[in-house]
């Protein structure tokens, strides 16, 4: 009898076992194809899809889309693949020294690109105009940036960039970029726009025109 009813139990746990990897491989397969529809039946606000290794994604309900964070791993460029549909795609505090898209550098859907805290020093102005006219914001704050590349000054923005915090160069042939800021509407952080290698509390703003 007491073997018969170890076996029984043993049976039940078996099954609620495969009860659990049976919901958890439905829960799984429901997030991959259906983020939306997963977040209802699961009642959960943020949740985990497919992604590269050294990044987290995840959909999120209240923000209505999905998010690839590769943020603070030491990056040195940006990923060849990008989460499909990833709406925020953020790289902050990573070591990119070059903004540019690698060749299979898929961003489409892409609303929002985290880059601040990075080492940037030189952008690709073709796939920052490319960004900004499809109305994807860029954070370009805290990095190393001397010159803001002047295809900014000639094109019509439909996306937000920020730009502070960088070591501006300030010399009369910047003057440009000083006539720029004064109508630009889709500058987020102009007052942390200024001149100088890092010198952000004392940096000058009232005129690039340095001799």
């Amino acid at each position: 009898m007491h073997n018969e009813q170890a076996l029984k139990t043993n049976c039940a746990l078996h099954q609620t076992d495969q009860e659990v990897s049976l919901r958890i491989v439905q829960q799984n397969f429901l997030f991959t194809i259906c983020p939306v529809l997963a977040s209802e039946v699961f009642l959960v606000s943020v949740v985990p899809v497919p992604c590269l290794e050294e990044c987290f994604c995840h959909y999120s309900v209240n923000n209505d889309g999905n998010t690839m964070d590769c943020s603070h791993n030491n990056m040195t460029q940006l990923p060849d693949q990008v989460l499909p549909r990833s709406e925020h795609f953020i790289m902050t505090g990573n070591n990119l020294e070059n903004l540019i898209c690698p060749k299979r550098c898929a961003l489409l859907g892409l609303t929002k690109l985290s880059l601040e805290n990075n080492s940037v020093r030189t952008i690709d102005e073709t796939f920052l105009k490319v960004l900004l006219v499809n109305g994807v914001s860029v954070n370009l704050s805290g990095n190393k940036i001397n010159q803001v590349p002047l295809v900014l000054a000639s094109t019509q923005l439909n996306g937000s960039i920020w730009l502070g915090h960088n070591p501006y160069e300030c010399h009369c042939d910047m003057m440009w970029m000083q006539d720029w800021l004064l109508n630009a509407t889709n500058v987020m952080d102009k007052a942390l726009i200024k001149c100088g290698a890092g010198n952000y509390e004392g940096g000058q703003t009232a005129s690039l025109c340095f001799y």
